[in-house]
């Protein structure tokens, strides 16, 4: 049987994305801060274990692996405390950036799966998720090249801020254009 009312669809269908959304979030913070912590204060006590640091699209990567593996990466004990202060400064800001993207796209299912769709609420965090999708875009593109700055090693690639820019204008524009009919629809309304 389906269901012909389509706010209940609507507030049906938001629940397991805002849900997901959470999920990602809490992995975001609870992969992230140790990566972040380790960086900063990772040393290889007995030489059974080594770290190392690499940047791709999604921003810092850290890998903790036994000693006689290979790597690709930049060895944590090759840098200094300012070097590694620098790459957990960059991983801090991607993973924010990035972070208050999510949080605000998953703000936006939780007002859809209690049924509030028109809000101005809802138009603030579409327009929050485009500003800080652009502003993600910025940061891991800009910060792939600070790493190669701070490390002397080649990002194994960096994220493509043009697509990210014109997907979170876009996305911007269309809040705002939503937020000018709201207006002019309160006004209509007020007038009459």
């Amino acid at each position: 049987m389906t269901d012909a009312n389509p706010l209940h669809r609507l507030k049906r269908l938001s629940r397991p994305i805002a849900v997901l959304l959470s999920i990602a979030l809490a992995l975001l913070v609870l992969v992230e801060v140790p990566a972040i912590v380790a960086i900063l204060f990772f040393f290889d006590g007995d030489g059974a274990w080594r770290a190392a640091v690499s940047f791709s699209e999604v921003g810092v990567n850290l890998a903790i692996f036994a000693s006689g593996d290979p790597v690709r990466a930049v060895p944590l004990d090759a840098l200094g405390f300012g070097q590694r202060s620098a790459i957990a400064a960059l991983a801090a800001l991607c993973a924010a950036c990035g972070g208050l993207a999510i949080f605000h796209l998953r703000q936006l299912f939780a007002l859809y799966s209690r049924g509030i769709v028109f809000a101005a609420e809802n138009i603030r965090h579409i327009k929050r998720f485009g500003l800080w999708l652009v502003v993600a875009g910025i940061a891991i593109n800009g910060s792939g090249r600070v790493f190669f700055l701070v490390t002397s090693h080649h990002p194994d690639s960096i994220a493509n801020a043009a697509m990210a820019i014109v997907y979170g204008g876009m996305t911007f524009a269309i809040a705002r254009v939503m937020e000018l009919g709201r207006e002019a629809d309160l006004e209509r309304n007020a007038f009459v």
